[in-house]
């Protein structure tokens, strides 16, 4: 009976516990290894970057005495050539980082955009030596104030958030340049600012007087302006919604028109869920005038539980606006804003299709080990 035991029970158990012992030790093994060697290929890459951005440097020093917020380091050359800074903002799939090199005056020079997460064909044409991406590239050189998509530059075709994320990083380094070269203030970002209530519907409805109204069935709240305008309250589910649900507010102009829709991600997780609230994805619902046109509003990867639910939050919005204003849709025109097929464009619709549910659950859990 022992030796039954011992054989069927006993004995695939410590086999089963050697197995996953000599596993373990053979990863952490492989880890030691590669990861030393991986470290000295991102430096080396790095390193190079900052060479072709400023050529005319015969060295660096790096200087670390900097305040302003997203940048990841500064060089200054030894022989007076300039300066080189690495910075970074938020895409449509993670960070965006480029490294951007200055004359002593101050002036782009250089720049070069690292290995990022955004999405093949469309936002990886910053990195890709794509025709396009060329292009892109090469609008920054000689700039010395903030780069603007639509104004000063062109975005991608196709890549919209990302191009906006690209900008926003060469601002960053140009503050940063501003602060370390020119002794100007250090420009920090402190998050989203908090909003009363009151402030929320002056910003979506900013010319009307507003009273509130009975909210239409699926809505919590809703006011209506003196001018035709209204702002809408609904709710949906993010990533906590078992805690606490997400509250949106979507505000119309007197033809139905969005005009910008309101977050309270106070909830969410910080670097997860609460991208839900970010510029650029809200950005992608102005201008729409019916239901149609939130077909070209895209989640955004790595926060698709949360953006999913304010689009689903939206659309009860967008269906309440048609029974409350019988002016809804005259502006259907409208109904697809100037960047929506762009985001559209950049996520792949196929990929997207197969990648919500994984996503969703790399949310989940990222989200479970935060806490």
């Amino acid at each position: 009976m022992k030796g039954k035991t011992w054989n069927d029970i006993v004995k695939p158990i410590v086999v089963l516990v050697v197995i996953c012992l000599v596993a373990s030790a053979a990863l952490a093994g492989v880890n030691q290894v590669t990861a030393p060697i991986i470290a000295e290929q991102q430096e080396a890459a790095a390193n190079a970057a900052y060479l072709a951005v400023l050529p005319e440097a015969d060295g660096f020093e790096e200087v670390t005495d900097f305040a302003t917020t997203n940048v990841q380091s500064v060089l200054k050359a030894t022989n007076g050539a300039g300066w080189v800074i690495k910075a970074s903002a938020k895409g449509f799939g993670g960070d965006v980082p480029v490294v951007v090199g200055f004359d002593a005056g101050g002036a782009i020079v250089g720049i070069q955009f690292m290995e990022n997460s955004e999405t093949a064909g469309y936002g990886q044409k910053l990195v890709d030596g794509s025709e396009d991406g060329i292009a892109f590239t090469q609008q920054f050189i000689g700039m010395t104030e903030a780069p603007v998509v639509g104004t000063n530059i062109d975005a991608i075709s196709g890549a919209t958030v990302s191009s906006k994320a690209a900008a926003s990083a060469v601002t960053t380094a140009i503050n940063c340049f501003n602060e370390v070269a020119l002794g100007q203030e250090a420009v920090i970002d402190e998050g989203p600012v908090t909003l009363s209530p009151e402030e929320v519907r002056a910003m979506l409805a900013p010319n009307a007087t507003l009273t509130q109204i009975d909210a239409p069935e699926g809505l919590t709240e809703a006011w209506q302006g003196d001018d035709g305008s209204y702002v809408l309250y609904a709710e949906d589910k993010g990533w906590e919604y078992a805690t606490s649900p997400m509250t949106i507010a979507v505000g119309f102009d007197p033809n139905g028109v969005i005009t910008g829709v309101w977050v309270d991600a106070s909830t969410q997780t910080a670097g997860i869920g609460d991208v839900a609230a970010g510029e650029d994805y809200l950005g992608q619902y102005t201008g729409i005038a019916d239901e149609a046109g939130l077909d070209g509003v895209d989640t955004v990867a790595g926060s698709t539980q949360s953006t999913v639910g304010v689009k689903k939050a939206v659309r009860k919005c967008v269906q309440a606006i048609a029974a409350l204003n019988p002016n809804a849709g005259a502006g259907a025109a409208a109904s697809v804003p100037a960047d929506s097929s762009a985001a559209t464009s950049e996520a792949a619709t196929s990929a997207a299709a197969s990648a919500s549910e994984a996503t969703s659950t790399s949310e989940a859990a990222s989200a479970s080990s935060a806490s």
